[in-house]
């Protein structure tokens, strides 16, 4: 073999593995975004659940706003409502108010990222609860939306993953 056969040879050879190189790399970095991406929707979906718990058999809720709710829950001893002191709080909040925004649940009637206890992170919009409805004589028990647009990889523009609930308060009185 010549020395211009022996260079020829070796620019294909490494032209190839170059090429296997990036298919390679390119397929971890995929790998590591779709974990990253089922994660963050594991620990949502969790956290509704979680959510939908506790708004389910809460028995008023005493504090509202589109980034937070405060929970009544009943007694923990006599598991009544009346004369109950034990509220719970949820919100959506980052350090730097800033997305990527956490739900933290407190117990008291505030919230916060430093003090809360993280439950889902990677969330897109702080307006996690849209809207609280009792119409008053209507009747009906009163109602929590929670909407909850997760998306774990904020530098690409990747459409978010969405879950959306209507819980209603089972113990609250009709509104």
């Amino acid at each position: 073999m010549t020395l211009p056969e022996l260079l020829t040879a070796m620019s294909i050879l490494a032209f190839v593995v170059t090429g296997i190189l990036v298919l390679f790399v390119g397929g971890l970095n995929a790998t590591t975004r779709m974990n990253s991406r089922f994660q963050a929707q594991q620990d949502a979906r969790l956290a509704l659940s979680s959510l939908r718990y506790e708004v389910g058999f809460a028995c008023s809720v005493p504090a509202y706003a589109q980034t937070s709710v405060t929970l009544l829950l009943p007694d923990a001893t006599t598991n009544a409502c009346s004369g109950s002191t034990n509220s719970v709080t949820w919100c959506a909040a980052s350090a730097n108010t800033q997305p990527p925004f956490g739900l933290y649940r407190q117990t008291g009637g505030s919230c916060s990222a430093s003090a809360g206890v993280k439950r889902a992170g990677s969330l897109q919009s702080s307006t996690v609860f849209p809207t609280y409805t009792c119409t008053a004589g209507s009747g009906i028990r009163p109602q929590l939306s929670v909407s909850l647009l997760v998306n774990a990889n904020f530098a690409t523009s990747s459409i978010p993953y969405k879950l959306t609930d209507a819980i209603t308060l089972r113990n609250a009185s009709l509104c």
